[in-house]
C-alpha cells in the first residue's frame, strides 16, 4: 500500500483525515501495526499512523452512487447493489530504477519510466500471485511490470486505474496487455483480471470446535491452494474441543472425512451431519506449507454440536443454524 507520511509527528494516538486547503478529504489518517524483531527470537509490536489515500474508497463509493451491478446489501435499512471491483490479484512492490538497471533493464525503459513519474523513479515488481487467480500461472516472482496496454506504469494506482477501465471496454474480455521484464528479456503477456464483490466471508461452519470457511484473500495471497480441494479451510480452533485434544489446528484444509472428499463447505456439511455422537472420525488435511496429514478424532455432540453461521444480505444479519446436535429425546 502506498501511504502518506507527514513531517510533523502527531503521535500514534491521533486519527482523522487529511484535507487540502479547500477542506476536501485527501486521505484517512489511519493506524498500522507491525512487529519489530530483536535478535533471533524476540519481537515487539510497533504502532504507527500513516495517510491512506482516499481514492481507494472514492472509487468504490462512486460506483455505489452511480448505480452498481453487484449483489444487493441492506445498508441503513436501504437495499443497495454493491459494486463489482475488477482487480489484478498480484502482490506488487516498488524497486528503484537504479537497482532495476543493474538487473539489465534497458536505458530506454528507464527513461520512459522516469518521464512517466519523475518523483518516484521506480518500477513495480511481482512478489507473488494470489492462489486461484487468473494471473497465477502467467506472472512469476521477480517480474518487472513495465507497461500495461502499452502505457508505462510506476505505482499501484496506475494498475488499479487500468483495471477499472476494463469495465468500460467490453472487447477486452477482462485481460490486460502487460509488458514485463523477466530474466533479461521483455515479454508481452495477456493477463486476466478477477472480479470481486467485497462481501468477504459470508459462511462459516463450526465442527468439533474448529471454525472452517472458504479461504479468504489473505490466505490465497500466500500462493497455495491444495489440488484435492480448498473450500474447507480451518481458520480457528477452540480450547478444550475435540480438535484441540486430537491436534486438528488452524492453517490447514480438510480435504477428506472418512475417505469422502470435501472440496467445499456443502460437501463437508453433507459428510459430517451423518456422523454420530462419540464416533471416531478419520480426517485428512493439507497444511498451508503443502504437507498432508491424517488424524483421527472423536466427535462430541454434547458439548460441541455442529452449527453454521450465514450472512443474510436481505437483513444484513448473521443467522445461526444447528446442523447436528445430540438428540436428548430418547434420554
Amino acid at each position: 500500500m502506498e501511504v502518506i507520511e507527514l513531517d510533523t509527528d502527531f503521535g500514534s494516538t491521533f486519527s482523522g483525515v487529511l484535507t487540502d486547503e479547500h477542506g476536501r478529504v485527501q486521505a484517512i489518517w489511519g493506524s498500522f501495526s507491525t512487529q519489530l524483531k530483536f535478535g533471533c527470537s524476540s519481537s515487539e509490536d510497533h504502532q504507527f499512523v500513516r495517510g491512506i489515500p482516499i481514492y481507494a474508497i472514492s472509487q468504490v463509493l462512486e460506483k455505489i452512487i452511480s448505480g452498481a451491478q453487484g449483489p444487493p446489501l441492506l445498508i441503513n435499512r436501504v437495499k443497495r447493489p454493491m459494486p463489482l471491483v475488477r482487480i489484478l490479484e498480484v502482490e506488487l512492490y516498488p524497486t528503484l530504477l537504479s537497482k532495476a538497471r543493474s538487473f539489465g533493464l534497458s536505458d530506454d525503459w528507464v527513461q520512459a519510466l522516469v518521464k512517466k513519474d519523475p518523483i518516484r523513479r521506480q518500477v513495480l515488481r511481482v512478489k507473488g500471485c494470489l492462489a486461484g487467480s487468473k494471473a497465477e500461472n502467467l506472472l512469476e516472482q521477480g517480474d518487472m511490470v513495465l507497461a500495461i496496454n502499452k502505457e508505462p506504469v510506476t505505482c499501484f494506482r496506475d494498475v488499479e486505474n487500468v483495471c477499472q477501465a476494463l469495465d468500460k471496454n467490453e472487447n477486452k474480455d477482462g485481460k490486460l496487455d502487460m509488458t514485463i521484464f523477466r530474466q533479461g528479456r521483455e515479454i508481452d503477456l495477456l493477463v486476466g483480471t478477477d472480479v470481486r464483490d467485497g462481501s468477504g466471508t459470508t459462511r462459516v461452519v463450526n465442527w468439533c470446535g474448529c471454525i472452517v470457511q472458504d479461504p479468504h484473500p489473505a490466505v490465497r495471497a500466500l500462493g497455495f491452494l491444495p489440488e484435492e480441494g480448498h473450500g474447507v479451510y480451518v481458520a480457528r480452533w477452540c480450547h478444550g474441543s475435540p480438535v484441540h485434544r486430537y491436534g486438528l489446528y488452524a492453517l490447514q484444509w480438510i480435504v477428506e472425512v472418512n475417505g469422502k472428499q470435501t472440496p467445499d463447505l456443502d460437501a463437508f456439511v453433507n459428510v459430517t451431519k451423518e456422523l454420530e455422537h462419540g464416533q471416531f472420525v478419520r480426517v485428512r488435511t493439507v497444511h498451508l506449507n503443502g504437507k498432508p496429514r491424517v488424524l483421527t478424532l472423536k466427535q462430541d455432540l454434547h458439548y460441541w454440536p455442529t452449527w453454521e453461521l450465514r450472512f443474510d444480505p436481505d437483513s444484513a444479519m448473521w443467522c445461526r443454524k444447528t446442523i447436528k446436535a445430540l438428540d436428548y429425546t430418547g434420554i
